[in-house]
């Protein structure tokens, strides 16, 4: 087993033993403790993510490089972070992330000072978008991969200068 895959698995580990110790919250709150899925999926500056799907599914998403990064501060911090948004969503249904019922949990799963973000160094190599080519009247727009993906969906982008519509040409060299 490469360190990589080490990791991952305490890092599911860890997570499963603080879903483990909230235990008493869900109970509390008459709630079933819930399932989760665990990803290590996650790019750029955010090290960890709560993701709840319109079918209930829960999946805590991790970000692998900033886990390789700092490991301890990592496993000490971001995993019992992301759990008590779990207990949060459950117990409480659709809260503030970061709200007071967010900072009871984290008080209760011993964190006095319960922070919003982490104080991890960013691994140098971030992930930057792609960009794609489209054209109006007067020239050529490079659009993110965000605003791509809405715009082959059917949203419509138009020209601020000349207000004919952007159309596609290709990936931008």
């Amino acid at each position: 087993m490469g360190p990589a895959a080490a990791l991952t698995d305490r890092l599911a580990a860890q997570t499963r033993a603080w879903l483990e110790r909230a235990r008493p919250l869900f109970l509390q709150a008459g709630r079933v403790p819930p399932q989760v899925a665990v990803r290590f999926d996650l790019r750029g500056k955010n090290a960890g993510q709560l993701r709840q799907y319109p079918d209930g599914t829960l999946v805590i998403r991790y970000n692998l490089a900033m886990a390789e990064h700092q490991p301890e501060t990592f496993l000490a911090e971001t995993i019992p972070h992301e759990v008590a948004h779990v207990v949060t969503a459950v117990c409480h249904g659709r809260v503030r992330p970061h709200g007071p019922e967010w900072r009871e949990v984290m008080r209760w799963m011993g964190f006095r000072s319960p922070e919003r973000c982490h104080r991890f160094e960013t691994p140098a190599a971030t992930r930057s978008q792609r960009r794609w080519a489209y054209r109006c009247d007067c020239r050529e727009h490079r659009l993110s991969s965000t605003r791509h993906n809405r715009a082959r969906k059917g949203l419509a982008y138009v020209c601020r200068t000349c207000g004919t519509p952007l159309r596609y040409q290709g990936p931008a060299g």
